[in-house]
């Protein structure tokens, strides 16, 4: 047997800078695990009470263990090969409609792996070298898929959040669950292994945290394991030689340390002078390559194949290993003696067997555009044999398939039904307004001003990935009237993001000799002279299924002047006017549309008002398409209006001109041809206008236009 020399230090955690060191990246350009860092990370930010609860439940912890190693013989396997362990398994797919959104058969394919690795079934223990086979261990544990949820509800233990946080490598963890909590509610973490996939978790492949009874962790959803989705399973998105990610997640969450000790870093000289706590697992750097002659810091030979390496060749556990994860199991730190308790697993319905008992499904997303075609998944459980689909306002209204496509034709909210049975047992998932069709603006210039609109409305939609802040609309400041888009961030904390999308726009017919501009006028203060902030802007020529990114503001580019209380403009000298000139060709599209992303960093509030989109090179007169004009002393007046207005402009010579009034989806409300006279040019506009915003445009025969904003009250 190999030896290593004991060294056990109590894993206690300092709290301690680790931003210095070098990181080891993994095939894919992530760290592979950071259960260290965001250990640290979380004590920082924590109490100094949950800090202390943390340090003397770790201590409680590694005490129970070495009485429990002393008390009890633990063998590489037992001898029926019987399961002493079971662990009802939970994974929450937090996604946004993109790869994250892997399938049941993906998850099920992790499960079946997880089981193989941790039952010592995987056939790759027949190339474990010589010197190691003796040591591999049949853990005894098997992982199996909740059957009924915390309300007593029957599921099939995978939940699918839709959330933006998904892609969000700023996110921390506690986001990502809140997302998964406000949908669908309090998954304790001591009567469930919570498993939370996504598609960014801040540039590490997985991370979870060791057994504690602390206030951050201990038995709430914090108590479980963050994995990207290219690492779950090796079917789908994921891959073999990425597969064993989670088994060395699940280790950490057992107790276990990286072989090299309590640091994310192999390949450290200092490694060889800390521990796992581990008898059978020889001293070492540590590993990001399967050398499997390695002796790194003794004449023992590295363990190079446990699942506990950075070495992409996992093959193992030993019996030390298996050892300090029943003494976890066995312990009340954490909530790990209850988990696998029987009457837990019968709360959770584990051993239940398998039949139908609910209908449910998801689209990739619930705005789309007009005429665009959506489909449906079924997600079911377990194995309906039929399915009868209700799709009011969509074509066709109702299918029989399991996964049907639609297509919506008129903008609006719609509900859909899905009733489905296996032929005893029979249940209707009915999801109102599920479904919203956006409303599209057909014609340019487009200008919003809030007005009129409310956010959220059918034209603009918001999403709050993190903090306690929304996009909202206010009537205490504009630029140039009492409305604009806002968000309160003065009172929003730090890595906080929200979101503002905007409906569909038609750029199909944009004309390319002449080109089309968006601009936006903001306001906005630092809070103090340190704060970083940064606000996105993207545009989308598939109604929101993929982004680019065209614009950045941040720190002192966004704003350099500061207000220590919560800020509101009050005058137009406040405001910043921003012309994206890059909204090129590939955005010309029917289904076009712009989102606005603010990433907080403790500042004061932000305002956003007349979005434009115009035919045209940037102008700082926002509307007027071309800087130089042969019109000039343009006014509308009375403005605001009761309906009825004048137009004033001049002209350098007689010519033909139209006036036309827009409102502000583009429709053309009335058009009128003069002929202008050089100099003063008056007009009376009889036409009775309904209360809202509009735009009045004077067009010359030579193509010089000149447009103004109208309100009509």
């Amino acid at each position: 047997m190999i030896i290593n020399k004991l060294r056990y230090l109590l894993p206690l955690i300092c709290i301690a800078s680790w931003g210095q060191s070098q990181e080891v990246l993994d095939p894919l350009g992530n760290v592979p695990c950071s259960h260290v860092h965001e250990t640290e990370e979380m004590l920082q930010n924590a109490s100094p009470t949950d800090v202390m609860r943390y340090n003397q439940s770790r201590q409680e912890l590694e005490s129970f263990t070495q009485q429990y190693i002393q008390n009890n013989l633990v063998t590489a396997t037992n001898e029926n090969r019987t399961i002493s362990y079971t662990i009802p398994v939970v994974f929450h797919v937090i996604h946004n409609g993109g790869s994250e959104n892997i399938s049941d058969a993906q998850i099920l394919d992790a499960l079946d792996i997880l089981n193989r690795d941790y039952q010592m079934l995987n056939s790759d223990t027949s190339v474990v070298v010589t010197p190691f086979k003796n040591l591999v261990a049949d853990i005894e544990v098997e992982f199996k898929l909740a059957n009924i949820d915390p309300s007593g509800n029957c599921t099939n233990g995978i939940t699918r959040t839709v959330s933006s946080v998904t892609s969000d490598a700023n996110a921390s963890g506690n986001d990502r669950i809140q997302a998964v909590v406000n949908e669908h509610g309090y998954w304790p973490g001591d009567e469930y292994l919570n498993i939370y996939i996504a598609a960014q978790i801040g540039g590490a492949a997985g991370y979870t945290y060791k057994p504690s009874n602390s206030g951050f962790t201990g038995t709430t959803m914090n108590n479980g394991i963050h994995i990207l989705s290219h690492y779950v399973g090796s079917i789908g998105t994921g891959s073999t030689s990425l597969s064993r990610a989670l088994t060395h997640e699940v280790g950490h969450w057992l107790n276990l340390d990286h072989l090299w000790g309590g640091s994310n870093n192999p390949g450290l000289a200092s490694n060889c002078s800390i521990d796992d706590g581990v008898a059978d697992t020889p001293s070492t750097l540590g590993w990001t390559s399967c050398n499997l002659q390695g002796t790194t810091c003794d004449n023992n030979l590295d363990n190079v194949q446990n699942y506990m390496e950075y070495s992409y060749c996992s093959r193992m556990f030993t019996v030390g290993q298996k050892a300090r994860m029943h003494a976890a199991l066995n312990s009340s730190v954490g909530g790990r003696n209850n988990i696998w308790s029987a009457s837990n697993l019968v709360a959770t319905g584990v051993n239940n067997p398998d039949q139908f008992c609910k209908a449910n499904f998801q689209t990739v997303s619930n705005e789309v555009c007009a005429g665009t075609a959506v489909t449906f998944q079924d997600l079911s459980f377990d194995a309906p044999t039929s399915w009868t689909w209700n799709f009011p306002g969509a074509t066709p209204s109702t299918s029989t398939a399991q996964n049907p496509v639609v297509v919506y034709s008129t903008p609006g909210t719609y509900e859909v039904s899905l009733t489905a049975t296996d032929g005893s047992v029979t249940d209707t998932e009915t999801k109102s307004g599920y479904i919203t069709v956006l409303p599209q603006v057909t014609n340019l210039p487009f200008l919003e001003s809030f007005v009129n609109n409310a956010i959220p409305s059918d034209y603009w939609s918001r999403n709050n990935i993190s903090g306690t802040a929304q996009w909202q609309k206010t009537t205490s400041a504009g630029y140039t009237d009492n409305s604009c888009a806002m968000l309160f961030n003065y009172s929003q904390p730090d890595g906080s993001e929200d979101e503002f999308t905007s409906q569909s726009f038609d750029l199909s017919g944009v004309d390319p000799n002449v080109g089309v501009t968006m601009s936006f006028r903001y306001a906005y203060r630092k809070r103090s002279a340190t704060d970083y902030e940064v606000l996105r802007i993207y545009f989308s020529s598939d109604c929101g299924e993929t982004w680019s990114q065209r614009k950045i503001l941040f720190g002192s580019q966004l704003g350099s002047e500061i207000s220590t209380t919560a800020w509101t403009p009050q005058s137009q000298s406040d405001w910043k006017v921003v012309h994206l000139t890059n909204l090129t060709s590939q955005f010309w599209t029917e289904n076009f549309r712009v989102k606005f992303t603010f990433e907080s960093g403790g500042g004061n509030n932000l305002f956003i008002d007349d979005i434009n989109l115009y035919n045209g090179g940037p102008s700082d007169e926002i509307l007027s398409i071309t800087e130089e004009s042969v019109i000039e002393n343009f006014v509308v007046y009375p403005n605001p209006s009761a309906g009825v207005v004048n137009v004033n402009f001049t002209t350098a010579e007689a010519t033909q001109a139209s006036i036309s009034v827009v409102n502000i989806l583009g429709k053309v409300i009335s058009q009128t041809a003069v002929n202008t006279v050089v100099g003063q040019n008056s007009l009376r506009l009889e036409d009775k206008l309904a209360a809202g915003t509009y735009l009045v445009r004077v067009s010359l025969a030579d193509g010089s236009q000149q447009t103004k904003k109208l309100i009509v009250k």
